[in-house]
């Protein structure tokens, strides 16, 4: 028993480490994102905090939704196991390098109401709907809202982060063509072995 407990507790470090390398490669795009809108914008301290919370908000929200939808399919229709899983990582991670090549505006310039917040936030969260279909698919609730949990607080200290720090950034389009390569590469590589582990 003892040594069933080590193992257990080995296989929930190694998912938790999992969980919060794939979080901090979501958040990364949450923080280029902000770094745009804090040097475009003249953000007061209620723009930022919402801001803050919107993206933290949803990037756990689909996550969860996310995992919610991909258990159902796992349960009920088909199996789908690592490979499905391992190649919608990779794919999302691929996506994040293209973002990061093609970016070359720096600042982002708006104005916000209630509905730029959800628009905003949604918008930075769509990878971490597949990012939870494909990886928390196959958890209990308790540890998919843990780690829907995980994801956001991770997105909101990077978000904050970011707007605490863009005054002090001279250029821009560079930190966020890198955040969203460093990004990419963790899910990249976390795609492929995820499909290494197949073979």
């Amino acid at each position: 028993m003892v040594f069933l407990d080590v193992i257990f507790e080995e296989v929930e470090v190694l998912i938790m480490t999992n969980i919060i390398f794939i979080a901090v490669a979501l958040a990364l795009d949450a923080f280029a994102v902000a770094l745009g809108l804090g040097c475009g914008s003249r953000l007061k301290a209620k723009e930022k905090f919402l801001i803050v919370l919107s993206f933290g908000f949803f990037q756990g929200l689909f996550a969860i939704f996310g995992a919610q939808l991909g258990s159902y399919i796992n349960s009920n229709i088909f199996d789908f196991g690592n490979y499905i899983g391992g190649a919608i990582i990779l794919i999302i991670g691929i996506l994040f390098l293209k973002e990061g090549y093609d970016n070359q505006e720096a600042c982002v310039y708006m104005e916000f109401s209630p509905w730029t917040y959800i628009v905003l936030g949604v918008s930075v969260s769509i990878d971490s709907f597949g990012v939870g279909f494909s990886v928390l698919y196959n958890l209990d609730i308790i540890p998919i809202l843990s780690n829907g949990t995980t994801i956001a607080v991770i997105t909101a200290i990077l978000t904050a982060v970011s707007l605490m720090i863009v005054n002090y950034i001279k250029n821009f389009a560079i930190v966020e063509k890198y955040a969203n390569y460093l990004g990419g590469i963790i899910l990249v590589i976390f795609g492929i072995n995820m499909l290494m582990d197949i073979i």
